[in-house]
């Protein structure tokens, strides 16, 4: 069977290493952290599924222009639930 990933998850991944990079109050954004804000937006975000080679690059093509706004906007929305949220228990890692 033919391996099967979300394309969106690459793109989402990739735009948040970009900002990470270009804003310097994101500069100390842990991984942890960063794990959330992925997870954040991803659910907010459509799938994209691919499973072939061909099929990746021809949906990057179409999809980069089509989605990057979004996936800014949802960037945007987790890191600001993420790094201006009071994390409680729920997020501390000795009560997983």
């Amino acid at each position: 069977m033919a391996s099967v990933h979300n394309l969106m998850e690459e793109i989402v991944k990739n735009c948040l290493k970009d900002l990470l990079q270009h804003q310097e109050s994101l500069v100390e954004v842990d991984e942890r952290a960063q794990s959330d804000i992925l997870a954040i937006a991803l659910n907010k975000l459509p799938s994209k599924y691919v499973s072939t080679t061909q099929g990746e690059m021809l949906a990057k093509t179409q999809l980069r222009s089509q989605v990057e706004t979004d996936v800014y906007r949802e960037l945007a929305n987790a890191i600001d639930i993420v790094v201006n949220s009071k994390r409680n228990s729920v997020f501390d890692e000795t009560n997983e």
